[in-house]
């Protein structure tokens, strides 16, 4: 027993490990793109899990601050949502326009995201974590979406070699259901990679018991030290956040055109 739950702890530390790990590559701004000034709003959450949300939120918002903008700070965004409108969730912000959103917080785009899943099924043999999310970032001044983006990731820990089959061929045929309820989400419509999976196979165990222990060992010890559900969440958003647009650079030095601004002192 206490072997497994040493595979659960190193499952625990590859997870913390994944969460923390993220991605600093150096991005040369686009003079091109108008949007200055960025605010990640609260994520539309269609999950059960409370705390998944502002989780993911915060890791997004992580891998944006190096793409050229000016990011405003979460508990900025959040205390400005809740006096000027007395929103605190997702689910709240379609009430108001984008416009409305960046002349009450002053910025020039907003992010929108939408977190669809983040399960931990247990059931020996079929053990899968699941994290699905979507994205898109929406010029304030005109409402058009610049960039949006979605995906899910799934872990799977197999019962026996012969378990492995049948939960792999489930997750990768039976994911797309098509009773999804996208169409019931205001905002989501549209969103590209919405039913990508990218499946990531743990491996399996001779015993669907022991795959019970570790799968059950990872939760509780992962949820102890708050990074449950991390490794898939950052892989995903690794994946999301690759193509994310960059910024202009956090100085604004021209209009909506990006270019200089010859009526400045010193610009000629």
């Amino acid at each position: 027993m206490s072997k497994l739950f040493s595979v659960a702890f190193l499952a625990v530390v590859a997870a913390f490990l994944t969460a923390c790990a993220v991605p600093m590559r150096h991005y040369r701004p686009n003079p091109f793109n108008p949007v200055y000034t960025v605010a990640v709003l609260p994520l539309y959450n269609a999950t059960n899990d409370v705390g998944g949300a502002q989780k993911v939120r915060e890791e997004f918002d992580k891998r944006i601050r190096n793409r050229q903008y000016s990011v405003m700070p979460l508990k900025d965004v959040d205390r400005m949502l809740l006096d000027g409108m007395g929103v605190t969730l997702g689910d709240q912000l379609e009430m108001s326009s984008p416009q409305q959103l960046g002349e009450l917080l002053a910025v020039d785009g907003v992010v929108y995201g939408y977190l669809l899943d983040f399960d931990d099924i247990t059931t020996g043999l079929y053990n899968v974590k699941k994290v699905r999310a979507a994205f898109k970032l929406v010029e304030t001044r005109t409402g058009a979406v610049i960039w949006s983006r979605g995906l899910g990731v799934k872990s799977v820990l197999a019962g026996s070699n012969a378990g492995a089959g049948v939960t792999l061929l489930k997750e990768l045929i039976g994911s797309n259901d098509a009773n999804e309820p996208f169409g019931v989400i205001p905002g989501l419509i549209g969103i590209p990679g919405l039913k990508e999976w990218r499946v990531i196979r743990l491996g399996s165990t001779h015993k669907a018991g022991d795959a019970a222990v570790i799968s059950l060992g990872e939760k509780i010890i992962t949820k102890a030290l708050g990074v449950h559900l991390m490794l898939e969440a950052s892989d995903m958003l690794n994946i999301i956040t690759s193509d994310f647009p960059v910024g202009p650079g956090s100085a604004r030095t021209g209009g909506a055109t990006g270019q200089p601004d010859l009526t400045a002192p010193g610009a000629r």
